[in-house]
């Protein structure tokens, strides 16, 4: 089947590696973890971080012989997934189920283009936990859509979790945890930890809202930190990435969290996610102490009529303080940006490589505007005829272009992402400030492997 390596966790919208990066597959060592706690025999096998075959999945179910198979899918790997799916279900008889961003948009639409029994709505624990009480008698669980007589049936919204302190922690015992590795830790193991779940913010271009809810839920500081100190004890693993839309949304928790960091004399190396407009100096400083080394920021664009249009709710003002107070603080700074968005133009194109250029973070990442499934800005695709394709294959934000806009061609996206990444990292001050930085063999080694990784993508035909 087709490779490559996607960044398949739940609530994210899926998208190849940049860097050769490796994520873990924590949501589904979570769900994992619950079939645990209900007394089920559990195994889990990542296929990209094992290079497993097909054959080699078929072998393992043979000699596991599993009642039910969950399997993590994103829009871009869908329907690889759902053949694979497939081939799996020829030779061994199951209940085979999808989980996943693009299944809980698509619910009925996963069913008919697959041979999928059964896909878990958004919050998947929960249902997990009903589905096994109530085994292949579903009408009456929430969050999930199944077959049934020849038809689909999707059953009512799953409730959210409210209190995510109940869930276990992940079954990273089953995962090959010393396969995950990004270059911003030396290629050194790290695991993704989900402090919070939710997004308040609606954003055209971001299903998250739509997978986790629009309340921000929070694990209370000291469960998180429990989490962390079981990864550093029982799996000597010191980095971790929180895999949430802002951690310091809510300010209060955010402190709290950092002062339960403190508090635990847990050392370790930490990323995360933030809106420009959810930090100040203090706060990042504090985020320093504690061990952070990098803040990703979603900048989208330097054209303030494309965000306002985007709804991000940000201004230019909140990105230049953001990463200038993140550089003052000794925190690695990376800025996402986004072409293609509604009201695009080559001008605005312009006007963002050199708002990132101004700004001079650490690192940029220039996406193609990929209308996901269950986004605001599918729907304006859809309505304005600006879909080129539904071949959820090329929905990957790095080098394809599913849309144009009025005024600019796919070509002319992709043409224009590669230009920007161009603009932005090959310069003399640029390639002498990431040599500089470098203040080790195994910083060297890991800037080496990313920046092949990453000009590799840029070489190719546009």
């Amino acid at each position: 089947m087709k490779g490559g390596l996607f960044m398949k966790e739940v609530g994210r919208c899926g998208r190849k590696a940049v860097a050769g990066e490796l994520w873990p597959q924590t949501g589904l060592a979570t769900l994992a973890a619950v079939a645990l706690e209900e007394k089920c025999e559990v195994a889990l096998d990542d296929a990209m971080a094992s290079g497993l075959a097909v054959e080699d999945l078929q072998k393992i179910l043979d000699d596991f012989k599993p009642d039910f198979v969950i399997a993590n899918t994103t829009t871009p790997t869908f329907r690889n997934d759902a053949a694979v799916l497939e081939l799996l279900k020829k030779e061994h008889d199951a209940v085979y189920s999808f989980t996943g961003t693009h299944v809980s948009a698509l619910p009925g639409e996963s069913l008919q283009e697959s041979c999928a029994d059964l896909i878990f709505i958004n919050e998947a624990e929960g249902t997990l936990r009903e589905s096994i009480h109530k085994w292949k008698n579903w009408s009456d669980v929430p969050g999930i859509a199944y077959k049934k007589n020849g038809g689909i049936v999707v059953n009512s919204h799953c409730p959210y979790l409210p209190d995510l302190d109940e869930l276990p922690f992940p079954a990273r015992h089953l995962l090959p945890n010393d396969r995950y590795k990004m270059p911003f830790f030396e290629n050194e193991p790290y695991v993704t930890v989900i402090p919070t779940r939710g997004c308040p913010w609606k954003c055209t271009f971001c299903r998250a809202g739509k997978v986790w809810g629009t309340k921000v839920r929070a694990r209370s500081p000291e469960n998180v930190v429990a989490e962390i100190r079981e990864v550093r004890d029982e799996l000597g693993i010191r980095n971790v990435v929180f895999m949430t839309d802002s951690l310091t949304l809510d300010k209060k928790w955010a402190n709290d969290f950092f002062d339960a960091i403190r508090e635990a004399g847990l050392e370790f190396r930490w990323i995360c996610n933030s809106r420009v407009d959810a930090v100040t100096p203090d706060m990042l400083r504090k985020m320093r102490e504690t061990g952070c080394i990098l803040v990703s920021y979603g900048l989208e664009s330097g054209s303030q009529e494309i965000l306002d249009a985007s709804k991000k709710k940000i201004t230019l003002e909140d990105s230049r303080r953001a990463v200038r107070w993140t550089r003052e603080a000794g925190i690695i700074s990376m800025a996402y940006f986004i072409v293609g968005l509604p009201g695009e133009t080559h001008d605005t194109i312009e006007a963002s490589i050199r708002f990132a250029i101004e700004l001079e973070p650490d690192y940029v990442n220039f996406h193609v505007a990929t209308p996901f499934p269950g986004t605001e800005l599918f729907e304006i695709a859809r309505e304005h005829g600006w879909l080129e394709t539904t071949d959820w294959t090329r929905f990957e934000e790095e080098g394809s272009a599913v849309l144009h806009t009025d005024s600019l061609t796919a070509e002319d996206l992709v043409r224009a992402q590669k230009r920007a990444m161009r603009r932005f990292y090959i310069r003399p001050k640029r390639l002498l400030k990431e040599l500089f930085r470098i203040r080790s063999f195994g910083q060297l080694a890991a800037r080496i492997k990313a920046g092949c990784s990453i000009f590799s993508t840029l070489a190719k035909k546009e």
